[in-house]
């Protein structure tokens, strides 16, 4: 079943033609980010891999039917074991426009969620925390969500990501810093935080989070994302979760509810194409 927007067609057209018109720097930014999307459904429709839109992606194909007119990346959300699969699926890729982008792929990459990369493009983001990776270009965040029971848990392991694996980040020194990452990743990655995660599962009962270090803390419910549906989103049709209204009211409360649009600052990044 495919749903349409909620907001009304006058509010949506004066909202775009304030915030991302055809032809301004965000609305291309969106348009190469809807490219990518497209491939990626594709990608993850022929290898049986689910995902669906969420966070701020999810509210636009709810309230918006695409886009928030000022948004400027796309959330995907699929469980952990799916997120595996599609990093197995995208380091076979034979095409030569998108790139996987995690710590198997990129050292000095250090979330604890991965990135689909456009190898066409780089983009140029404020603060520039990317500086030291492999790879630039326009991206697409793809989070994993696991089992978990315990918030403190969670934001135990989220400190310990903070502390060991970005902070190591901002060290000049190339020798330095890449020492650090591996040391980190060694005991921090692939021993406390997995320790942590272990404990965690314990108890969940259909209660799922991020992986610990996003900023994404409030759960995800098995409930409301055991299937997905198909929604318009801009010009393609793409899946949210099957309770996708119970699924963004628990994360964000009353979604269908405008921010202040004089309080709004879009974030747009200068983007070079090669």
């Amino acid at each position: 079943m495919i749903s349409t927007s909620m907001i009304d067609p006058l509010l949506q057209q004066e909202l775009r033609s304030r915030f991302n018109p055809d032809g301004s720097p965000l609305r291309r930014h969106q348009l190469l980010m809807l490219d990518m999307l497209k491939k990626i459904n594709r990608i993850c429709v022929e290898n049986n891999i689910k995902y669906w839109l969420s966070s701020g992606t999810c509210i636009g194909a709810l309230r918006h039917g695409g886009f928030i007119p000022w948004d400027d990346d796309v959330d995907l959300e699929m469980l952990e074991e799916d997120f595996k699969k599609l990093r197995r699926v995208m380091r076979c890729y034979n095409g030569d426009d998108l790139v996987w982008q995690d710590s198997h792929t990129d050292f000095e990459y250090v979330q604890p969620f991965a990135k689909i990369r456009d190898t066409r493009t780089v983009i140029h983001e404020i603060p520039d925390t990317d500086r030291n990776y492999r790879y630039r270009g326009v991206f697409i965040d793809i989070f994993a969500i696991r089992p978990s029971a315990s918030l403190n848990l969670y934001k135990l392991g989220g400190k310990f990501q903070t502390f060991f694996l970005y902070r190591p980040q901002y060290i000049e020194n190339r020798l330095l810093r890449r020492a650090t990452i591996a040391f980190s990743r060694l005991f921090v990655t692939n021993g406390l935080l997995r320790l942590i995660s272990l404990i965690d599962r314990i108890g969940s009962d259909g209660q799922y989070r991020h992986l610990p270090g996003t900023a994404f803390s409030r759960p995800r419910f098995k409930k409301d994302v055991i299937s997905t549906r198909l929604i318009k989103f801009e010009d393609a049709e793409l899946p949210v979760p099957v309770n996708a209204e119970h699924y963004l009211e628990r994360i964000y409360g009353d979604f269908r509810k405008l921010p202040s649009l004089d309080s709004i600052v879009p974030h747009i990044s200068e983007i070079t194409y090669r």
